[in-house]
């Protein structure tokens, strides 16, 4: 029987070229919340935190410049992947967290959208072709890629771009011990329409949307410097984000999985966002106990590029997902047949997962 499916057509990346090693912080000064000075040295604590996060090195945009060429580039990189006309293009969802970050410290700009921004910059003529953002935090990749979905089934397109793009090195307070955890970079998927005689493409899909208490867990205030005057800069309260991705994210996974009549056992891989390592071993081990499947083992199934990427935010997952389908990333390959499921988490807060066969 042939089913309209909606699939990953083509997939792309673009991570700056400029490196930064932890040893990038060890001339900062870091403070607490109230403005007093951190007790530990800058290389114990940058040791501490590279023994929990992971993270080894993270990729920053140039000085100069916004966030335009970082997503055109990862743009090209896809379409050139696809080999089609850029004008069959006829959607595009650009998910972020702050809108165009302008050059410097002069802050950031939602107007006009980015998706408007891109889809100028990639010269794609066809009016036909809708083009907005989400602002969904870490998760809106994903529920980039379940709109496009539903503009695929509904006949509204055929072909949507879906862009996952963060500079977040323009929003970070230097002052603060989380700013050596993000990082800037962009991902692309063509989501597509097909008549396949298989049971791929997007199988099922999941989102959580809390929004209670939690809504304060990652937010934009001021530099824990109080002679700084930006008020608009990246601030997380880490025990509470990690307590609800490690509670809800095995969670919004089981309810994919159900509506898709699938186990955990029955995954090939998982595309987890990468926000520290100590997460991603809670998420499987929290997992595993959901179902109770006693000896179940993820490993191998769980690939990490956080520690030469840092958090990339909601450029996390398709980034990850180009490396693996282009043989970039440590030996995981995807296969015909294998079923993938993308789950992320972030600020609102908010979480999701999707089941994908390949």
């Amino acid at each position: 029987m042939i089913n309209l499916k909606t699939i990953i057509a083509a997939t792309g990346t673009h991570l700056p070229e400029r490196r930064i090693e932890n040893s990038f912080f060890l001339s900062r000064t870091f403070l607490n919340p109230d403005g007093s000075a951190m007790e530990k040295s800058p290389e114990d604590t940058i040791a501490k935190l590279e023994q929990i996060t992971g993270i080894k090195e993270r990729r920053y945009i140039p000085e100069t410049g916004d966030s335009v060429p970082l997503m055109r580039t990862a743009c090209e990189n896809a379409l050139e992947s696809w080999g089609q006309d850029k004008n069959l293009i006829d959607g595009i969802i650009v998910a972020h967290n702050a809108g165009n970050m302008l050059e410097g410290r002069q802050g950031f700009h939602t107007v006009p959208n980015m998706a408007a921004l891109l889809k100028n910059s990639l010269g794609i003529e066809n009016y036909d072709c809708f083009a907005y953002d989400i602002l969904f935090g870490c998760p809106g990749w994903v529920q980039g890629v379940i709109q496009a979905h539903h503009s695929i089934q509904m006949g509204d397109a055929k072909n949507v771009l879906v862009v996952g793009v963060e500079v977040a090195s323009r929003l970070v307070d230097p002052y603060d011990l989380d700013s050596m955890i993000l990082a800037d970079g962009c991902g692309v998927a063509i989501i597509s329409t097909d008549e396949v005689e298989n049971q791929g493409g997007i199988i099922s899909y999941a989102t959580y949307s809390h929004a209670h208490d939690d809504v304060k867990a990652i937010y934009l205030d001021k530099s824990y410097n109080k002679e700084w005057s930006d008020p608009t800069l990246f601030k997380m309260n880490g025990k509470d984000v990690y307590k609800y991705a490690t509670t809800w994210v095995p969670k919004v996974i089981k309810k994919a999985l159900d509506k898709a009549g699938l186990t955990a056992g029955d995954v090939d891989m998982f595309l987890f966002h990468q926000a520290n390592g100590k997460m991603l071993h809670a998420f499987a081990h929290n997992l595993a106990q959901m179902y109770g499947i006693e000896g179940l083992s993820l490993d191998g199934k769980i690939p990490v590029t956080i520690d030469f990427t840092g958090n990339t935010s909601v450029a996390t997952i398709p980034t990850m997902l180009d490396l693996i389908l282009k043989g970039k990333l440590n030996g995981y390959h995807i296969k015909p047949g294998m079923k993938v499921v993308f789950a992320s988490v972030g600020a609102g807060m908010h979480c999701n997962a999707l089941v994908y066969q390949f």
